[in-house]
């Protein structure tokens, strides 16, 4: 093999040398790019970290102050809202709860359920006189006052009705202008009156009637008013009262179940002893309730005619009282007629052996009807109604 000559090597070698000084500038280039490259964003890293470092406490919201809850200022403020949201959503707890005032004897005593909520539907209808009470809670002889943790608005005017524009009771005008007398509607005819439930239910079991095997509770304490917070069994007891009263006005005989809220009979024996007192007719008065808050109206249950515990002649006669009752009532109250519901599942009605029914005057799960229902007014135009409808059916 023949050996390369003497310059080929020098030459390979300088191109060898040539290639690696190539290689080793680029690579110098490409340092320095690289390491300039890496300062740049390093630099502008830094001043990004200050340009935030001074815009930052620029940026800070500065929380508003906050009112102190023991200014009585503050206090005073937040109770007229609570009153304003009260008037708004007919809530009588509320207002009752928020309101006081003091008595000529110096003593700080609560307004009536009864005035409150008659107030609350007039400032609801008449927004003049809404303003003007507003204003009257802002002035400044209106104070906070507390009692148990409680804090209320103390009011010099012991007349709620009178500071508000709300007229009086009906029946207190009439009252001092005029003494009612005995009208002969009644010629001697005897009225039993139940108020429904009692202040404590009794879940012992009982026949739904005669010789039934199906069996329910005796008797339960019954609903409670969503936004007065009354209960039924008050309610009922307080417009029993003011029939008996209605009755015996028009000449009728009354017999009543329970006058006060502490007993306990059950339905079956309610309806046993209105018919042993001698009495022509059973009149049960009860408040209604429902899931949907909506609905509102009146209405009387009565046997149906498939009833397997009571005669076709007595269940057509507790039919004829329900209708009776149920359209004078709500002539009287202007209540939506919700009608006649007929019904075997009622102890109260299956155990009867006189004419009765069931009304049911009005929903306690409704804002407005349940407020109404409180209110003297409202009461006397039900029993009123009640008692028209009794005097209908006697008529007829």
């Amino acid at each position: 093999m023949k050996k390369p000559s003497g310059t080929r090597v020098n030459i390979m070698i300088m191109g060898i040398v040539v290639v690696v000084l190539a290689l080793g500038f680029a690579a110098i280039l490409g340092y320095g790019k690289a390491r300039k490259q890496m300062e740049q964003m390093q630099q502008a890293q830094q001043e990004q970290e200050a340009k935030e470092a001074q815009i930052t406490p620029m940026q800070t919201v500065t929380p508003e102050p906050t009112d102190d809850p023991t200014d009585p200022a503050v206090q005073k403020k937040n109770l007229i809202t609570e009153i304003k949201k009260a008037v708004e959503h007919n809530d009588v707890k509320i207002m009752t709860a928020d309101l006081r005032y003091t008595s000529q004897e110096g003593q700080v005593e609560a307004y009536t359920q009864e005035d409150v909520a008659a107030v609350l539907l007039h400032l609801k209808k008449n927004e003049k006189d809404y303003q003007a009470f507003v204003e009257k809670l802002q002035d400044e002889s209106v104070i906070v006052g507390e009692e148990e943790g409680i804090q209320y608005l103390l009011l010099t005017d012991s007349n709620l009705r009178k500071m508000t524009g709300t007229e009086e009771p009906a029946e207190t005008v009439e009252a001092e202008i005029v003494t009612p007398t005995p009208t002969p509607e009644g010629n001697g005819r005897k009225i039993a009156i139940d108020a429904g439930h009692q202040a404590h239910g009794n879940s012992e079991q009982e026949p739904i009637g005669p010789g039934a095997s199906q069996t329910k509770a005796k008797v339960a304490s019954g609903t409670t008013g969503r936004t007065t917070g009354v209960t039924e069994y008050q309610l009922n007891l307080d417009v029993a009262l003011k029939l008996r009263d209605e009755l015996e006005a028009r000449g009728y005989e009354v017999y009543m179940i329970r006058e006060t809220n502490d007993v306990d009979i059950s339905n079956a024996e309610r309806a046993q002893l209105a018919a042993e007192s001698g009495s022509d007719i059973l009149i049960r008065i009860h408040a209604n309730g429902s899931d949907n808050t909506s609905v509102a109206g009146a209405l009387t249950m009565a046997p149906s005619t498939a009833n397997p515990y009571l005669s076709q002649e007595m269940i057509a006669e507790c039919q004829k009282l329900s209708q009776c009752i149920i359209t004078a009532f709500c002539a009287s109250t202007g209540a939506n007629n919700q009608g006649v519901y007929q019904t075997d599942e009622m102890s109260g009605l299956n155990w009867c052996s006189i004419p009765a029914t069931i009304v049911e005057m009005g929903y306690m799960t409704n804002q407005e009807e349940d407020t109404r229902m409180q209110t003297a007014d409202y009461q006397q135009q039900m029993v009123t109604g009640i008692a028209d409808g009794i005097d209908q059916y006697f008529a007829s």
